[in-house]
């Protein structure tokens, strides 16, 4: 595909996985799986961010949604954790040709966790030659990068506010070493709609507001129609949740769809002070902007 010949001018965003559910025909689990469209006049590309944890649900959601994967040329995973990730070699199984695997640095390291008990977080470091025997065409992303047009990956996000840094008791594992974890693998998606963005992220491990104006300074645009994903404030003070809203609103955003590891309480405060400007998502939600 020509980048100069293409203009985005629609994006269709579904989620194929989350913890709730639109319909009682749709699955459920603790992951994240969302299925975008990016319309260029009569063409169009898929792009799936993230695959959850069970491959076999996220396909039997995409078939109940009437989707399919013949027009599938990417696969963004927001990080290594397994509940984005654990669906990737089903879901490549059911393509005939090679995809695009985009992931961050570090992304094959081995990572776990160690309170209360020890226990992996990513098979990744075993999955490998498995997903390239698979036709998963793996590609490291260490820089921004805009990979279709309109379409970013953020690269390592860097903290700049003074309240958001990853709060799991991770490690990843440099053999023989072992190191905090800072989840220096986390990607964000950005669209780039017209003079506006939309910013898409799995966990915000490296904070939502973090990831923001990183897609603010890589687009050089600060107009933020939406994001989408999940914010990690599960197990945040309501502190941090009262700033988070606070640098969202300064920033100007303008729609939330929220769900996965956001947490309840935070969606609350979230609805709270931002009132319909917030929805959950959920496996079936459907959300479109632009036009043909």
């Amino acid at each position: 595909m020509k980048k100069h010949a293409f203009i985005l001018n629609k994006v269709e965003v579904k989620i194929l996985m989350d913890k709730e559910s639109e319909s009682k025909e749709l699955l459920t689990e603790w992951g994240l799986a969302i299925h975008i469209r990016a319309f260029y006049g009569k063409d169009h590309i898929d792009i799936l961010f993230d695959t959850s944890i069970t491959g076999k649900k996220v396909l039997a959601n995409i078939k109940t949604m009437k989707l399919d994967l013949s027009h599938l040329e990417y696969i963004v995973l927001s990080h290594k954790h397994f509940d984005h990730t654990g669906g990737l070699v089903d879901i490549l199984k059911e393509k005939d040709d090679w995809v695009s695997v985009l992931h961050g640095k570090n992304f094959f390291e081995q990572g776990i966790m160690i309170n209360p008990f020890l226990r992996q977080l990513t098979l990744m470091p075993f999955l490998r030659e498995i997903i390239i025997k698979e036709k998963g065409m793996l590609t490291p992303i260490w820089h921004p990068l805009e990979f279709a047009p309109g379409f970013f990956v953020s690269g390592r996000i860097p903290f700049v506010t003074d309240f958001e840094a990853p709060s799991l008791p991770a490690r990843r594992m440099t053999p023989p070493h072992m190191h905090q974890d800072e989840i220096e693998d986390e990607l964000a998606l950005t669209i780039k709609l017209g003079e506006e963005i939309i910013v898409v992220t799995g966990c915000s491990h490296r904070g939502i507001v973090n990831i923001v104006k990183n897609a603010i300074t890589i687009t050089g645009i600060s107009n933020v129609r939406a994001i989408i994903g999940g914010l990690h404030l599960v197990s945040a003070s309501e502190e941090r949740i009262a700033k988070t809203i606070q640098e969202l609103q300064t920033i100007g955003v303008r729609e939330y769809y929220i769900g996965h590891c956001t947490g309840d309480d935070a969606i609350e405060q979230f609805k709270s002070v931002l009132g319909d400007a917030v929805h959950v998502t959920k496996s079936g939600v459907e959300i479109t902007w632009g036009q043909n």
